[in-house]
């Protein structure tokens, strides 16, 4: 059973227990009639805001923390490996341990990014930018750096503030341009053409439009065997159901019949 987050231990810091304990009035009731809060409900809405932004944006602490814990192998005085360490102290598995290392670096860019903005942007990103958001701008990130993927975000929120969502996060990104990542006016460029079409816009200006040939070609490149392989290793099932879908399309789109047969277990493992 995983550590509870109150637990101290020496240098331990306390700030989610001290947040929990701050919640020191639990009303059973609407305290005023009035539609605007009175002095205690202000103060309590005050301090259960910050405890749920604590939670919103912990992951960022949680993957930064288990990065140094395993690249500093700093769990061998009690696990003989990370992943035992993970499991038994926290109740969390290595994939989503996985999965919170990779996802940290995006969350810190992107509050560094904003500076010392007084337009309330980091207010928006501090509500929005969870976990889930956070990840679909990991494989943005890992391919073209932190900075790209800060930019896209960043000009997401600048145009639709609060609404943005995960899913909107997702599209944007697979929506920019290669040459657009890291590139400040053309992610902003990028970003707005994607809205249009959200926003129900039928064509796009002529200049924004892609040649789709090109895009074509570029994705082509990208796939060789070394990817697949590469993805394989790290999600053989997940891998295989994208790959017998983008061929399914693919044939389909150009009028050719192909026919998905399973490997045999000798071949799969050959």
């Amino acid at each position: 059973m995983g550590q509870q987050i109150g637990s101290q231990g020496p240098g331990r810091p306390g700030t989610a227990m001290v947040l929990a304990r701050a919640i020191n009035s639990m009303p059973t009731r609407q305290l005023a009639e009035t539609p605007v809060l009175i002095a205690q409900e202000r103060d309590l809405l005050v301090k259960c805001e910050a405890a749920l932004e604590n939670l919103r944006i912990a992951y960022w602490a949680a993957g930064k923390a288990l990065e140094a814990v395993r690249g500093g192998r700093l769990y061998r005085a009690s696990h003989t490996t990370f992943e035992a360490y993970c499991s038994e102290q926290w109740d969390i598995s290595p994939q989503y341990a996985g999965k919170l290392i990779r996802s940290w670096r995006v969350a810190e860019k992107v509050f560094e990014s904003l500076g010392q903005k007084s337009n309330g942007l980091e207010t928006i990103v501090s509500k929005r930018l969870g976990y889930g958001q956070a990840w679909e701008l990991v494989a943005l990130s890992e391919e073209h750096g932190v900075d790209a993927a800060a930019l896209l975000y960043v000009a997401l929120i600048q145009v639709k503030g609060m609404a943005v969502t995960a899913a909107m996060v997702a599209g944007a990104a697979r929506a920019l341009p290669p040459g657009a990542a890291g590139k400040k006016k053309a992610t902003e460029e990028a970003v707005a053409s994607y809205l249009a079409t959200l926003d129900g816009a039928k064509e796009l200006p002529a200049a924004r439009k892609a040649d789709p040939f090109a895009a074509l070609r570029r994705v082509t490149k990208k796939l060789d065997p070394d990817t697949v392989q590469a993805a394989m290793e790290r999600n053989p099932d997940g891998t295989r159901a994208m790959v017998r879908e983008l061929i399914e399309a693919l044939s389909s789109s150009v009028g050719i019949e192909v026919e998905i047969k399973a490997a045999s277990p000798e071949s799969a493992t050959a």
